[in-house]
């Protein structure tokens, strides 16, 4: 199991912020979202890396700044350290007032669709983060 440095946005607002590579290219500052149910990568990023949603595919979000508009799609790949998942569902949406919520600017968020095959351990005095992949017994 390898663990990854991470970083809190600020005292006062303790989110975890990682990096990770998108389709090959980042660093990308992601916040981890254990309550988030999708990856998210924020439109302005998505941009830079040519990534299109689907308007016709279009679902309103919960974040906490209140309901955001996204878009669903499936990328090539979002990796943290060694950790990659391949084919990964993420909503592209406007990350801009939950980077201003969170006064760190964030390109996206790590949600379920990264973490559910994963166990995911935090070691907040260490800020190290780490995720491992589920054995399944036969």
């Amino acid at each position: 199991m390898k663990s990854f440095k991470f970083k809190l946005a600020s005292q006062d607002k303790p989110l975890i912020i990682v990096k990770a590579i998108v389709n090959g290219k980042g660093p990308y500052n992601f916040a981890v979202d254990t309550g988030a149910s999708v990856t998210v990568l924020s439109k302005q990023t998505a941009e830079k890396l040519g990534i299109l949603g689907n308007p016709s595919i279009s679902k309103e979000g919960y974040g906490c700044c209140g309901p955001v508009n996204m878009y669903v799609t499936t990328i090539e790949s979002v990796q943290v350290g060694n950790v990659e998942v391949r084919n990964i569902p993420v909503a592209l949406m406007d990350l801009s007032a939950i980077s201003k919520c969170v006064e760190a600017p964030l390109d996206g968020i790590i949600g379920h669709s990264f973490m559910k095959d994963h166990r995911v351990i935090i070691d907040y005095p260490n800020r190290q983060i780490s995720f491992e992949k589920e054995k399944t017994e036969k």
